[in-house]
């Protein structure tokens, strides 16, 4: 049973934010056990995946550097076993505490109760945990950017094409089974299922690949008509849907009466320009290099005041950039964290424990080269 208050929250929010209330904490800090100060910080994570994986990794060295906290972050290596392997090591050493981007959610969960029961708190982000022990995860949600992708595709084919329904698209979805992939496929069919005008006419399992994207969209335009538009679950598959569209000679701008409505998951260094030139319509993008930050950032408020779930937000609430502040930094030539692209976030309960949930970003031809966009930031790794 959780004990959150927000009270509580905004009052410890503000070690973060804003200074001179350290005063206020004195009476509860160190009443939880473990440690009482976050000096030294374990990590395990998945690191292959290319630029999008590289900023939500280096995002958090880089702002545990600047909160003077020592941070040693472990590749999990695709392996369920030896992620667990260094949850139960970081507890039995030294760690203050531990973020955890779950690779494998059900072997994860007995080395992060551990983690727990030994009193080094683990913050999920990215991936979450089946663990009910665990202070917060963080992260979007893949339903909802699902949803965003299909509200803008019926946008764009009501503004590009109104004599031409009713619209056909395709849906261009992750491997089956996959809980993301299922999720943002699912969002994206229900807001289709709600609108007349429009028949999804087929779903594809790209299983997450560019190049299976590429062939099996390629495969179907040849045998069919072309579709008035095309969502992908993610931004590997939608470059390799504008490139089968590239081959096919049907990828056309914006404005052109022969362009296919494209939108898709995730911006990227490549996505990012091709929105810009109107290639694709939208792209619904997460606030990936906030993620670690907001964890790090509430992981010190939960140990400062004496592991206390005081510091965590109500769950059913509304955190927005006024209550909570991830403090910029000159980084990669920019000001990093400094647009609070994460806010609003809302409060709910996933797995039995509560989700910061984040907002997320949509994409257009306005705002693709804006400095707060990852894929602007960081290039291909």
């Amino acid at each position: 049973m959780y004990n959150i208050g927000r009270r509580g929250f905004l009052r410890a929010a503000g070690t973060v934010g804003v200074a001179g209330i350290a005063g206020c904490l004195g009476d509860i800090a160190g009443s939880g056990g473990g440690s009482d100060k976050l000096k030294k910080l374990g990590m395990t994570s998945y690191v292959r995946g290319g630029a999008w994986i590289t900023a939500y990794n280096e995002a958090a060295k880089l702002y545990a550097k600047d909160q003077n906290i020592q941070i040693e972050v472990r590749p999990n290596q695709q392996s369920a076993q030896k992620q667990v392997k260094d949850i139960r090591d970081f507890a039995n050493k030294d760690f203050d505490g531990i973020l955890v981007g779950v690779w494998q959610t059900g072997a994860a969960k007995t080395a992060i109760d551990y983690a727990m029961k030994k009193n080094v708190p683990v913050f999920a982000t990215n991936a979450d945990t089946a663990s009910t022990n665990v202070p917060m995860y963080t992260g979007f949600s893949n339903y909802e950017g699902g949803e965003k992708c299909a509200k803008q595709m019926l946008k764009a084919l009501k503004a590009q094409k109104p004599n031409k329904k009713p619209w056909k698209v395709l849906n261009i979805r992750g491997s089956q089974g996959n809980q993301s992939a299922n999720q943002r496929s699912q969002g994206f069919l229900d807001v289709m299922k709600s609108n007349n005008d429009v028949t999804v006419v087929k779903t594809i399992n790209a299983d997450y690949a560019r190049d299976t994207a590429l062939e099996k969209t390629q495969e179907w335009i040849n045998a069919n008509k072309k579709p008035h538009g095309i969502y992908s679950g993610n931004l590997s598959m939608g470059l390799g849907v504008v490139q089968a569209l590239r081959n096919l000679n049907l990828l056309f701008k914006k404005g052109d009466s022969k362009h296919i409505v494209l939108t898709q998951m995730d911006g990227s260094p490549e996505v990012n320009p091709l929105v810009k030139q109107g290639m694709i319509d939208a792209a619904i993008d997460q606030p990936n290099y906030f993620y670690n930050p907001i964890a790090i950032a509430m992981m010190k408020q939960y140990i400062e005041n004496g592991h206390s779930m005081d510091a965590i937000p109500d769950v059913d609430s509304t955190v927005t950039a006024d209550d909570f502040t991830v403090k910029s930094g000159q980084h990669k030539g920019v000001d990093l964290w400094s647009e609070s692209i994460w806010a609003p976030a809302e409060m709910k309960e996933q797995n039995g424990h509560p989700w910061f949930k984040t907002n997320s970003i949509v994409i257009t031809q306005e705002n693709a080269d804006k400095p707060f966009l990852w894929g602007n930031v960081w290039g291909e790794a």
